[in-house]
This record gives structure tokens, C-alpha cells and sequence, in this order.
């Protein structure tokens, strides 16, 4: 039996359920391979454009997939951006858990197996995927197709929130952490991870980059980005050396030794790529940098005020190459 039960997403009133439909005498959601489709369709709307970059990358992208990806390698690439030890993951041990953004489930194969009832949502079509993922590990993952604006909960129904590299892809990170804390009971844990503001030229070469392929269809947008992975690919397997004497503080550059490939990814522009991801994964990491319409990046004085605002404590909030993870209790 469910713990934490729907509501409609826009007046907060119960919904009862059937097979194939969630639905009260103002409101009805359709219940789609299992799964219940809480976003409306409607092109003019901002989630729109969200919904379309996101449903591309997660159902095309591999990454995480059980088959493909161990444990070992989720945990890397999770403790790196989330800053989520063996520790910290008891956090979610017996826990009602809300990961927002579970896109294809790659991340949630963490936390979600650790969980007393795991819910996650996303905008995107890698909800579908994400049952898939999480079938051997989880023994009923509760998913929906959902905006994060519109949460189809009572307020103060989980223990604990999750969200990772979300909140900076919709029209205002604030207003996305605004609307999702209020669903985390008082002395809850909420974690996020956004990305934080760099480099001047860093920040100036991917703007420029991602206004010339945000408007383009997934497909030619994904095409167009095969150019710098490759860039990215040669300049990693020629292995230049360059030292930069002192600091340029004009550039943001720190003095230091750096492999080309990284100082550019770092300061320059993004320039993903990774050996053990191969080629289609790594243009999939340049893809998702570059796609998005909403890219936002902030500072660290930022979460600090949004915490103040929101009555959130962190307990933690850590800078690491590309943003920040904060972890916070609701007071």
C-alpha cells in the first residue's frame, strides 16, 4: 500500500485511481504503461521546450543502464557532483524519498534501492526507462510523468528530496527549489546539485554556443555538437602539456600545469570527453550542456540566501569543478 498518495497537481484535491486513469469529479490523468502523465501538452508553454531536449537525451542516452554501467561506476560520477558518500547514502535507509529529474533512473539506482517507498518525476519521456533501470533493484518504484512546478503531492509527505543537475534547467532555479521544498517534511533533507557561474570566456563561449543550437530540432542539435567531441577526443589522445606562469585574474585562469584538453573544458568552452563513455555518451554530455534552453548558473551566496528565504539549514554546500551540491534540512 502507497504511503504518499496523488493529488491533482493544480488544486491539491485527492484523486482516486483505476487502471488506466487518476481522476476526481474536476480533473482526470491518464495512467500510461503504468505510469501516471501529469504534464499537459501544450507547445507554448516554457516546460515545453524542456520536456523536448530532455525526452531526446533520456531516451537515447545509455547512460546508467544496468546493462552498461555498474554500480561503481553511478556511485563515481554521483559522489563527484552530489557529494554522496557510503555515510551520506544512509540517509536514505528506510526513508520516503522524492527524487525530482529521475530522468532515465541512472542516478536513483543509488538511493532509491535504500528507500522505505521511492517516488521520482520527471518532464521528459526517460520516465519510461527509468522502471526499467530500476526493476531488479527496487521492488516498486513510483513513478510519473511530471513538471516540477505542479507536484502531484500534499505538501510535507518525504523524508527526504533529491535532485540531481535539475533545477538550473527550467525558466528560474529559484522559483524550481520554491516549489519543490514545500513537498519535504519539517526536519527533512532536501540534496541538490546546480551549476555554478565560471570562467568569463567559459561562460561567454557556451551562451554563445548553446543561442546557436537551442532552436534547432534534438536530432540536428546532437549532429551539430559530434564537432567538438571530436575536438575533444583529439586533443585528449595527443596529451598537451601547457603551464599557465600566474594567475590571469581578468580570465578567471589559475597559475598551475594543465592537460589542453581540461583547460579548455575548464576555462574555454565546454569540451567533454571521457575514454570510458566512448564517443556517443561523451557527445551526449556535450549535447546536454549545449541543448538546453535553460542552462542557468549560479554562486554560492546564492543558495545561502535561497536557504535563508525557504527556512532551509545546510548542512553541507560544496563547490566542485562545475557547480555546487548543497544539502539542507527543512526547519
Amino acid at each position: 500500500m502507497k504511503i504518499v498518495e496523488w493529488v491533482d497537481p493544480y488544486t491539491n484535491e485527492a484523486l482516486e485511481q483505476t487502471e488506466k486513469k487518476l481522476f476526481n469529479k474536476n480533473s482526470e490523468y491518464p495512467i500510461i504503461d503504468g505510469i501516471p502523465k501529469f504534464v499537459k501538452e501544450n507547445t507554448n508553454e516554457p516546460q515545453y521546450d524542456i520536456e523536448k531536449c530532455f525526452s531526446y537525451q533520456w531516451t537515447k542516452s545509455e547512460f546508467g543502464q544496468p546493462e552498461k554501467f555498474s554500480d561503481d561506476d553511478i556511485k563515481n560520477d554521483v559522489i563527484e557532483t552530489m557529494d554522496l558518500t557510503d555515510e551520506d547514502l544512509s540517509l536514505f535507509e528506510n526513508k520516503i524519498v522524492l527524487d525530482v529529474g529521475v530522468g532515465s533512473g541512472a542516478s536513483s539506482r543509488l538511493w532509491a534501492p535504500r528507500a522505505k517507498e521511492f517516488h521520482g518525476v520527471d518532464i521528459g519521456n526517460g520516465i519510461y526507462r527509468a522502471t526499467k533501470t530500476l526493476a531488479n533493484s527496487v521492488k516498486n518504484p513510483i513513478i510519473s510523468h511530471s513538471d516540477l512546478h505542479h507536484l502531484p503531492y500534499p505538501d510535507e509527505s518525504f523524508d527526504v528530496i533529491v535532485s540531481n543537475g535539475v533545477l538550473h534547467h527550467t525558466p528560474n532555479t529559484k522559483n524550481a527549489l520554491k516549489s519543490i521544498y514545500p513537498k519535504l517534511k519539517k526536519g527533512g533533507l532536501i540534496i541538490f546539485y546546480i551549476y555554478k557561474v565560471k570562467a568569463p570566456l567559459r561562460e561567454f563561449s557556451d551562451d554563445y554556443i548553446r543561442n546557436l543550437l537551442s532552436n534547432l530540432s534534438p536530432e540536428e542539435a546532437f549532429e551539430k555538437t559530434k564537432s567538438i567531441t571530436k575536438l575533444a577526443e583529439s586533443l585528449h589522445n595527443q596529451q598537451i602539456r601547457i603551464t599557465i606562469p600566474e594567475d590571469v585574474p581578468l580570465l578567471g585562469f589559475k597559475k598551475g600545469e594543465y592537460d589542453l584538453q581540461r583547460f579548455i573544458y575548464q576555462n574555454i568552452f565546454k569540451l567533454f570527453w571521457k575514454k570510458s563513455m566512448g564517443f556517443y555518451e561523451s557527445n551526449m554530455e556535450n549535447f546536454d550542456w549545449y541543448y538546453p534552453k535553460y542552462s542557468w548558473r549560479h554562486t554560492e551566496q546564492e543558495i545561502k540566501d535561497w536557504c535563508t528565504e525557504f527556512n532551509l539549514t545546510p548542512k553541507l554546500i560544496k563547490e566542485n569543478y562545475s557547480g555546487f551540491t548543497c544539502h539542507a534540512f527543512r526547519e
